[in-house]
């Protein structure tokens, strides 16, 4: 318990000296060339600003590829790059709730929650909790499945909201942040119709992901969630929690399991060698080589979940 004090107090430290630092100067106007500054706090939201926003902004991604967003931690230096923003676009309901540190930091930069019209889960329910539940202290998500970009149908709703808000700080462009919206989402129609056949011949199939992040993918795309290794992202399931999913998977017949290239989770493998079940990866985040994109992600997904139930 001493070393989480003296963890908490160093981060309280530098939280503060970051915070004396920035106080000294004043935030920056946007480029000399005129372009807009807007901040995005996922990889997959910082694509989309980026589709709607063109040659107008420049886009600031906050967490970088291949780091989690449930763990996530501002450096000083990125504190400092957000004061020349006007906005930040952000999931919300726990995915990004470190985003709320610029309120003391940067009142000027407007913060822009992108779930406006879109139909939000309840979280999934668990017959028990972990031990160690890594959402309990830290993650507030009141209830949200917060993980609804994973969605073609989500995804163009959040970029109307991308474009109108691009729009409201820079009218002349206004038009240009418009088109550019709805050519992407005519592309990610397409994309979605393409994935949908894609897996049209496992349509109805139950997967286990390593947590609760899958389920507005597997309502888009036609499959079902049957469990999930961690009921909370980073928390190790108790062995009570295990013996309700190995029930499941005897249930539905499930042969493979899906884990995340963002969390490291030795136990996921261990437990996939005891039930005989096939490991294969889902990436919720992307921003590497061949899910450069959000329509790359999405059909790494789907390919992904498509090879693991051909391999059988």
């Amino acid at each position: 318990m001493k070393y989480v004090w003296i963890a908490f107090g160093i981060a309280v430290f530098t939280f503060a000296a970051v915070i004396i630092g920035l106080q000294k100067g004043s935030p920056t106007a946007p480029n000399e060339d005129g372009r807009i500054q807007i901040a995005a706090t996922i990889y997959p939201l910082y694509d989309m600003v980026r589709e709607v926003a063109g040659e107008y902004a420049d886009v600031n991604l906050i967490v970088p590829p291949g780091a989690s967003p449930h763990f996530f931690e501002f450096s000083p230096r990125q504190l400092q790059d957000l004061q020349t923003a006007d906005t930040l676009f952000e999931i919300g309901h726990g995915i990004d709730r470190w985003a709320s540190r610029l309120e003391a930091i940067a009142p000027t930069v407007q913060r822009v929650i992108l779930d406006k019209g879109i139909v939000l889960r309840n979280e999934a329910s668990h017959e028990e909790e972990t031990e160690n539940n890594a959402n309990d202290a830290d993650e507030d998500t009141s209830g949200i499945d917060p993980h609804y970009w994973l969605h073609f149908g989500n995804a163009r709703v959040m970029v109307s909201t991308i474009a109108e808000r691009l729009a409201a700080i820079d009218p002349i462009h206004a038009p240009s942040y418009r088109e550019n919206a709805a050519r992407y989402q005519d592309r990610l129609s397409e994309k979605e119709q393409e994935m949908i056949s894609l897996l049209a011949s496992v349509r109805g199939k139950e997967i286990l992901t390593l947590h609760d992040a899958w389920y507005y993918f597997s309502d888009n795309l036609g499959l079902v969630v049957a469990g999930t290794f961690e009921p909370a992202a980073g928390g190790e399931p108790t062995p009570r929690y295990l013996a309700n999913l190995r029930a499941k998977i005897k249930e539905y017949g499930i042969s493979v399991l899906f884990s995340e290239p963002q969390l490291a989770t030795p136990s996921l493998s261990a437990f996939a060698q005891d039930e005989r079940l096939r490991l294969g990866i889902l990436d919720p985040i992307g921003g590497v080589e061949g899910r450069m994109t959000f329509m790359e992600l999405m059909e790494y997904n789907a390919r992904s979940i498509l090879a693991a139930f051909s391999a059988l």
